[in-house]
């Protein structure tokens, strides 16, 4: 999908929903990264909703707008973002070989005197027990909307990308700057997700995002092994959760994921 698909300034009617006046967004290389409303969405839930189950006929995909404390000017108001990566290379970067990396990282900080890895990684060991098996009994539709519709108004942002998990390549977003040396190993880790949870990137802030799950847990033996792969991909899980067995109960039949870096 080209960036020429991008809506011009001003308001757009898009899949049924009316988004009001927006702009383009570019980034520091001044790229033209995606377009976003300039206010609010007063029902940014329903908006995203009908806008992602488009997203195959529009070629854009919706998020919803976070920023740094409450703030979205920064990211997107400031274009503090990268030039696009090539998502191609996703091809070449599998999900288990990003997140086993992440394993072994837990364990270097565990032997620095971090006692992060020691007590977070049980009831697994120090090898990386590889990715959860997939899932395959999905929330109801009502779920999924209520979930949504909990977000209230929010501005809504329109990335050109053939998936959600491409997106924040597609962007150039830096909020992982601090863990990777670019925004491709978390893509692979979410396509992964899409794949086996039906996890949807939702929204996108400085240093964090959330995703809506079709497919999550339904049992918290489920969950320990999903919780393993959340525990090492980010600064905080959810509500600032610490220990894979906190973050695993967090996650039965939980529509949203909530991930952070520092």
């Amino acid at each position: 999908m080209s960036y020429a698909s991008l809506p011009d300034d001003g308001e757009v009617m898009l899949a049924g929903v009316h988004l009001p006046a927006g702009q383009r967004v570019s980034g520091f290389t001044g790229d033209v990264l995606a377009w976003a409303t300039d206010e609010p969405v007063r029902e940014a839930g329903a908006a995203w909703f009908t806008l992602s189950a488009a997203h195959r006929q529009t070629g854009l995909i919706p998020v919803v707008l976070a920023g740094l404390d409450g703030d979205t000017s920064r990211p997107w108001d400031n274009g503090e973002f990268d030039a696009p990566y090539d998502v191609t290379q996703l091809d070449q970067l599998p999900a288990e070989r990003v997140l086993a990396a992440c394993w072994a990282g837990a364990l270097e900080d565990d032997g620095a005197g971090d006692d992060r890895a020691g007590a977070g990684l049980a009831p697994f060991g120090r090898r990386f027990p590889g990715l959860a098996a997939p899932e395959t009994a999905a929330l109801g539709a009502e779920q999924l909307r209520t979930a949504v519709d909990a977000i209230g108004p929010a501005r809504i942002g329109l990335v050109p990308a053939g998936r959600p998990a491409d997106v924040l390549p597609r962007l150039g977003w830096s909020g992982v700057v601090n863990w990777f040396d670019s925004p491709l190993p978390v893509a692979a880790v979410l396509r992964s997700w899409e794949d086996r949870f039906g996890a949807r990137l939702l929204e996108v802030g400085f240093a964090d995002i959330k995703l809506l799950v079709e497919r999550p847990p339904r049992s918290l033996a489920a969950a320990e092994q999903i919780a393993a792969e959340h525990y090492v991909f980010c600064d905080e899980c959810g509500a600032a959760l610490t220990g894979i067995r906190s973050i695993a109960a967090s996650l039965v039949s939980a529509p949203i994921w909530s991930f952070w870096w520092d």
